[in-house]
């Protein structure tokens, strides 16, 4: 077995592996009821799905017999994409769920506990 072959067989696998996650979180936004469900359900599997199928290009591209610089440009590319995944999706899951919940989009306001409530006026208005 030569190393081709194995780098192959294993960025194969990560695709894959993240193909299924981001498709799963897509099936969860589109089932899942309310706002803080969707919201797991985007901001966990998607950004699981992402970085396994970038690792998976990334090792695609490490195995092949010639790396030339362009190809390790390729790499560090790729690397700064995990990057900012990791940095963008858990603050935007917290900014959406904020807002979600000063809204009251996620329950009734009778089903919420007083601290999950929506506030009666907004910041904007005068009394």
């Amino acid at each position: 077995m030569n190393i081709q072959l194995i780098t192959d067989a294993v960025s194969l696998a990560l695709v894959l592996v993240g193909a299924a996650l981001s498709f799963a979180g897509s099936v969860g936004l589109v089932r899942f009821g309310d706002t803080m469900s969707r919201i797991h359900a985007v901001a966990k599997p998607q950004t699981a799905g992402l970085v396994l199928t970038i690792l998976g290009a990334i090792i695609r591209v490490a195995g092949s017999e010639n790396l030339s610089p362009g190809e390790r440009g390729d790499m560090g590319v790729l690397l700064l994409l995990i990057v900012f995944s990791f940095l963008t999706s858990p603050v935007t899951a917290q900014r959406i769920g904020r807002v979600a919940r000063r809204e009251g989009l996620y329950a009734p306001k009778e089903k919420m506990a007083r601290n999950d409530a929506p506030a009666d006026r907004s910041l904007n208005k005068r009394r």
